[in-house]
């Protein structure tokens, strides 16, 4: 047939004149007796079994890399855990994590600590509804906790009891002290569900929350809680592992977000302040004593822990600086501040600064003074005092 094919094609090609008059040729060619192969029912079943076959083996082929890739990326994963450190328990524990986390590559699961989070929960939140005593539940959690910190992706920075900026990274549960408030309600209920707490232990392994109504929590429960840190609200999801008279015992959580910051009234204020540069490099000269070097500034508003200081100190976004001002008569603040801006004025310069350093009495203790001062200026400005005015409480940064 190929062979006919071609001799019916010879002279027809050597016929036609131009590529044109080829292409016309060849859209009204017949082959033999009136032979035309578009309708030939034998050429057109062996081409479509042909086009089946070769699509059979595409396929066939690549099923085949498909199954040879997920083989390697295996024995990369087994290599990966290997070299890790992981016991064969641990090995089987991480790959039910990777199950859950709905990672489509494996080998993800060692650099994002948001999918092993999301893993770990998942799996444990079946196991513990499983049915499981309390010592095996709170052995899986350390099971989980141990394959986290062999990882690197465990929390480093674990001081406990000192506030810490929301920006900084390694922020975990475990840094809640004992004794503190918190919130708590079921994942997913709404607002007015929440119950109050306070934290009577916290270790590596739980955190127990002490409700001043029993609750009954069946082990993997999940919970939201909140904290109150400072200037900010700090959210988390926890599992309950036991829930007894001691309390709800619930699983840590490294994935904390942070809820709006608390809106603080802003009061117009003139306050001597020094500022200086922190961390700071100082030098000895003439076997002096080494002290900081502070600018004079004037704090000339202030919103909770939050202050606006006039002062020619060049600083930029994100820097910490040491301030030293008066709140009240006979009353000064020592801090450490982050600036949260700055900007250039007529005269000097202005950078709004957040207090990072403070206790949360310390918080409590500038709100107060702020609403107060705040209060006292809206009566006065109410009554179109000038006074007020003319002593800085109209001037801005």
């Amino acid at each position: 047939m190929l062979l006919s094919i071609l001799a019916y094609l010879k002279p027809v090609l050597e016929t036609a004149s131009t590529p044109y008059d080829r292409f016309r040729a060849m859209r009204g060619m017949r082959y033999g007796s009136g032979w035309d192969m578009a309708n030939n029912k034998w050429f057109v079943l062996v081409g479509a079994s042909l086009i089946l076959v070769l699509t059979i083996v595409l396929l066939t082929v690549r099923r085949w890399r498909l199954q040879r890739q997920e083989q390697n990326l295996a024995l990369e994963f087994d290599e990966e855990c290997y070299r890790r450190g992981l016991t064969a328990e641990e090995h089987e524990i991480l790959t039910g994590i990777v199950e859950r986390s709905g990672l489509k590559r494996r080998n993800s699961i060692f650099t994002m600590v948001v999918a092993f989070d999301r893993g770990a929960s998942r799996l444990m939140q079946e196991q513990f509804a499983q049915g499981k005593s309390i010592v095996e539940r709170k052995r899986l959690s350390s099971t989980v906790n141990g394959i986290k910190d062999k990882l690197g992706l465990t929390v480093t920075t674990r001081n406990y009891g000192i506030r810490q900026n929301r920006s900084d990274k390694g922020i975990s549960s475990r840094t809640i002290p004992e004794g503190k408030l918190v919130t708590i309600a079921l994942a997913g209920k709404t607002e007015n569900q929440r119950i109050e707490g306070v934290v009577v232990k916290n270790d590596d392994f739980e955190i127990v929350v002490r409700t001043a109504v029993p609750l009954f929590s069946p082990p993997g429960q999940a919970w939201n809680v909140r904290y109150q840190m400072g200037s900010a609200t700090w959210e988390f999801d926890g599992l309950t592992m036991a829930c007894g008279p001691e309390g709800l015992e619930l699983s840590h959580s490294d994935n904390i977000h942070f809820l709006n910051r608390r809106r603080f009234l802003r009061a117009n204020v003139r306050r001597r302040a020094l500022v200086a540069r922190f961390p700071m490099v100082v030098k000895e000269a003439d076997g002096q004593d080494m002290m900081p070097e502070f600018l004079e500034g004037t704090v000339t508003e202030i919103s909770g822990p939050g202050l606006r200081i006039r002062c020619d100190l060049e600083v930029d976004h994100g820097q910490r600086v040491l301030v030293i001002f008066e709140l009240e008569k006979g009353r000064i603040i020592q801090d450490i501040g982050e600036v949260r801006g700055s900007r250039d004025t007529a005269v000097t310069r202005s950078i709004g600064v957040e207090l990072i350093g403070l206790s949360d009495a310390g918080v409590n203790e500038m709100v107060r003074v702020t609403n107060r001062i705040a209060s006292q200026q809206g009566a006065d400005l109410e009554e179109g005092s000038e006074d007020l005015i003319m002593t800085g409480g109209a001037t801005h940064g």
